[in-house]
């Protein structure tokens, strides 16, 4: 079991880790996407808070025998991105490094080797979801969706993530559509000049 507790665990309450607030709150869930998940949709449970990080019931694996993943991680407001956790599976299936990208959304397999990457994180096997990763938080401020490339595990048939948290600072501001009202009915008030000039026109045209 990845996640076992025991006498030399390494885990951590969430008061001795620092690296600013959790950001689960201001994930759009409904949003998150997995490329290459074995199972639709498994993607997103994997962000959970940080209590139930040893959650075995709900993980995301990517296809056998070909351990990538790409996932896409909307928030409902930017945010500040400052620190990883994560948990990988056993028997060689921890993801091995991570790339970054901000405001990549549409990133695919097809285009994902062909744009820069903020960051590449190099991971170690990690049960427990005690290591934090720091990241280039001057690189990523205002995040609207962040993107997590796994491009390999460590040796085993797939690749399997238990937890993702991410660590940082997030903002109240919500954009917004601008709605616009329409005049359904004219004032004749608003239109004086119009109406005179229309009344003018419709004279000239009896006259002729």
């Amino acid at each position: 079991m990845p996640g076992a507790h025991g006498p030399q665990c390494g885990c951590k309450h969430e008061t001795e880790l620092k690296g600013g607030e959790f950001l689960l709150p201001y994930i759009n869930l409904d949003g998150v996407r997995g490329l290459n998940e074995q199972i639709s949709g498994s993607a997103r449970t994997i962000l959970k808070s940080y209590g139930n990080r040893l959650d075995e019931t709900k993980f995301c694996r990517s296809e056998e025998d070909d351990p990538e993943l790409i996932i896409h991680i909307p928030f409902k407001s930017p945010c500040k991105i400052a620190s990883l956790h994560l948990i990988g599976g056993d028997n060689g299936r921890s993801p091995a490094s991570a790339k970054i990208y901000a405001d990549k959304e549409d990133l695919d397999f097809s285009t994902i080797h062909d744009c820069p990457c903020v960051q590449e994180v190099e991971l170690v096997p990690d049960f427990h979801g005690s290591v934090e990763y720091p990241l280039k938080v001057t690189k990523l401020q205002n995040v609207s969706c962040l993107t997590l490339y796994f491009p390999q595990n460590m040796g085993g048939d797939c690749l399997e993530l238990f937890y993702i948290g991410l660590r940082g600072e997030g903002s109240n501001y919500q954009r917004r559509a601008v709605v616009t009202v329409y005049e359904a009915r004219a004032n004749p008030a608003d239109h004086e000049v119009g109406t005179e000039q229309g009344h003018q026109t419709t004279a000239m045209e009896e006259g002729n």
